[in-house]
């Protein structure tokens, strides 16, 4: 694995998520990282872990791990995802969550990627 520490400009948040940069990369995927949607700092507002630039329409993947994105917390990330969906409709694919034990490596994430996002 590599040493890098920061994708486009932000500390990497998990190896998961440096495993899903890297698998974007080698499917020439434009992506932006930790988009901010909405008017940070207000309800409603979120950090969307990959905007990625799908055509016709751009789409959010999110990458999440069972202890932090399961039970209460879950809902809460169902209620997120729904809010970018509604607010995005017709402008943005649905959102996308690819779980930690997808992309446990590089591989596993380039595999898993291909299967979840529409190219």
């Amino acid at each position: 694995m590599t040493d890098q520490t920061t994708i486009q400009g932000h500390k990497i948040g998990s190896t998961n998520e440096l495993n899903v940069s890297i698998a974007l990369d080698r499917l020439s995927l434009n992506y932006e990282y930790q988009y901010h949607f909405g008017l940070l700092g207000t309800r409603g507002s979120q950090i969307i872990d990959f905007l990625v630039y799908t055509v016709p329409k751009p789409t959010p993947l999110f990458v999440h791990g069972k202890y932090w994105h399961t039970g209460r917390k879950g809902i809460e990330d169902q209620l997120k995802l729904s809010n970018i969906s509604a607010t995005k409709h017709n402008q943005w694919y649905d959102p996308l969550i690819i779980w930690e034990k997808d992309c446990e490596t590089v591989e596993d994430a380039y595999i898993n990627l291909r299967k979840l996002i529409i190219i």
